[in-house]
């Protein structure tokens, strides 16, 4: 059934119909497979991503970045198979920046800043929002060469950008477009 109504998507997204004779898997449909696809892994698997602690919080101490947990969490990402490694690194990046920044500005109550919502879907709704995948719509797909963007609305606007990468498509960048 999730097959269908991924296919339904798919084809839908990409200008396709039952009547056409063009191939199923043009490069636009395969970027958009890939964009669902990691959306249902992620589904399955946020309670385990978000049960990796990546503050220290330490009773009357100031908050402190988890390098170790980072690690783990960006594996664990890693281990979809759906995510680049620059998209990783740009994790990496943001953990060493919070982290100068709780040097700079000590914090030791409160969410952590920087930390206070998901990571993936830069969002605070993310239980409701993959929970309704089965209301997501594609705005549009652009592909051009090895690239691809693909626009979706899933109780927010969001934009994934791809690469292919050893003839696959691969996420590289997401964008959540309301909150920026």
């Amino acid at each position: 059934m999730l097959f269908c109504v991924l296919m339904t998507l798919v084809l839908t997204a990409t200008g396709q119909n039952k009547g056409s004779a063009s191939p199923v898997n043009t490069d636009a449909q395969r970027a958009t497979r890939t964009v669902l696809h990691f959306l249902n892994w992620y589904k399955n698997h946020i309670d385990s991503a978000s049960r990796i602690y990546l503050v220290n919080q330490p009773p009357g101490k100031n908050y402190s970045v988890n390098f170790k947990n980072g690690e783990r969490y960006l594996a664990y990402l890693k281990s979809s198979r759906f995510l680049t490694d620059v998209y990783l690194n740009e994790w990496r990046t943001f953990f060493k920046e919070r982290d100068e920044g709780f040097r700079l500005s000590p914090q030791n109550e409160g969410p952590p800043t920087g930390f206070e919502y998901d990571l993936v879907l830069l969002s605070q709704n993310v239980d409701l929002q993959l929970g309704s995948l089965n209301a997501l719509k594609i705005n549009k797909v652009r592909v051009r060469s090895n690239r691809a963007s693909v626009q979706f609305s899933l109780l927010g606007e969001y934009e994934f950008q791809l690469v292919k990468q050893n003839n696959r498509w691969v996420i590289n960048e997401i964008l959540n477009l309301g909150a920026e």
